[in-house]
Order: structure tokens, then sequence, then C-alpha cells
């Protein structure tokens, strides 16, 4: 009975590992990641994923053109090439895109041709509606899998995570502001979502991470932190 239970121990014990390598934001298993930038930055950079979705990603570029801040736009490739127009406005407007594979998949454990065929889709997609080819790339759910470094590597791409969620997936208007900006800090890397990884029966609807962003960007900006691009962070 001892020895069943040590051994269940173990089993949770290496499943809960394995998790935190796959999933945590600040694991480097597989390999390097950015998720945050300088403590004495005194800045913060807001990304967001899952777009371009239509109305919300313009929603958005306007709060941000409104106050002269720049983000990083993680983009799903079929979403690009729903709606191209708003991947070249997010460009026009001097944002960072990276890439969000095509298809927003799970990538655990996906084997290493599918991975890297979701990447790939996503690049030409991105590339083809905006002129540029993206070097930042950030996994659907942050999952990453034995396999994904090499193939990043082999595509200049650089891995980015983030420090800051305001699970804006899940929550609504208050709950987003008081998420993200309770965990506030300088170097913060700021998830937000613009768009949704399966559109639900209803139909996308980030209207609550719009309400939240302007809150979000005063809170920040009263605690004394800037917004950065994220190239400057990186450096």
């Amino acid at each position: 009975m001892i020895a069943w239970a040590i051994g269940l121990l173990i089993i949770a014990g290496c499943a809960a590992a394995v998790a935190y390598a796959c999933m945590a934001p600040t694991s480097e298993w597989f390999g390097p990641v950015v998720n945050r930038g300088p403590a004495q930055s005194r800045s913060v950079v807001l990304t967001f994923d899952d777009g371009p979705a239509p109305p919300f990603t313009e929603q958005i570029l306007d709060i941000l053109a409104e106050r002269k801040i720049s983000a990083t736009f993680f983009l799903c490739g079929k979403n690009v090439e729903r709606h191209p127009e708003i991947a070249r406005r997010i460009v026009r407007e001097g944002h960072t895109i990276g890439n969000h594979t095509h298809s927003h998949p799970f990538l655990c454990p996906r084997g290493r041709k599918f991975m890297a065929r979701e990447i790939d889709r996503a690049q030409d997609a991105i590339e083809r509606a905006t002129g540029v080819r993206p070097t930042l790339f950030r996994p659907p759910y942050g999952a990453r899998w034995f396999g994904l470094m090499p193939i990043l590597r082999k595509r200049e791409l650089r891995l980015v995570m983030w420090s800051v969620a305001g699970v804006d997936w899940k929550y609504r208007t208050q709950a987003i502001i008081r998420t993200t900006t309770r965990k506030l800090h300088s170097g913060a890397v700021i998830l937000l979502h613009d768009g949704h990884e399966q559109p639900p029966p209803g139909g996308i609807d980030q209207s609550s991470t719009v309400e939240a962003l302007p809150a979000i960007i005063e809170a920040a900006t009263k605690s004394g932190l800037s917004f950065a691009p994220i190239e400057k962070m990186m450096a």
C-alpha cells in the first residue's frame, strides 16, 4: 500500500513538473522565453492575441492611436486571411506583429511537422497581407512542446510569453481591470485579447477588453509606468 501511494505521488509530481514546463509563462525548460523587460525600465508592454477580429481590433487600435501607444499583436494566420485590411492597419500604425500559429491549436503533444506547418502557414499569411514577416512567436494557450524550439530557431523566431494576464477570455470589464492592474510592475508584458481562439456560437465578443483598456492604461500611467514597444524592452 505504501509503495502504491509513493508511486502515485511520483506520477503526480512528474505530471505537475511537465505541466509547469509546458504551460508556465516563466518556464524555460524547453528554451529561453521573453516574458518581461528590465525592472528598471519603468515601462510595460501591451500585447494582444488571437486577432485580427472586427470590430474589436479596430476599436483597440483607435484607443492606442489616441494615446500614442505602441503594442504588439500576435496574429492567427486564418484571421489575417479573413481580415487582411486590419492586419495592414496594425502595421501601418506602427505596431509590432507576431506569429500566433495559423489555426490556434493546442501544441501539446503535437508532432514537429504539425507545429512547423502551423507556424509557416501563419508566417506566409501575415507576410502576404502586410509585407512583414514576423520575428516573434507566442504559442496558443502558452503551451510549448518538444521540438518547438528548434523550429523557432530555424525560422529566427523569438518566443514571447507574458508576466501579467488580464484573463479577458473569461472575465468581464471590471474584473479584467482589477486582475491586470493589481499585478502591474515595471517591465511587465501584459496579455490581453482582441480576438478569440475558437469563435463561440454567438460570435466573438471582446467588448469587455475594449472597455477595460483605457482604465488599464490610466492605472499604469498613474503608477509612473510608460508603454514601450516590445523591441525596446527586449533590447
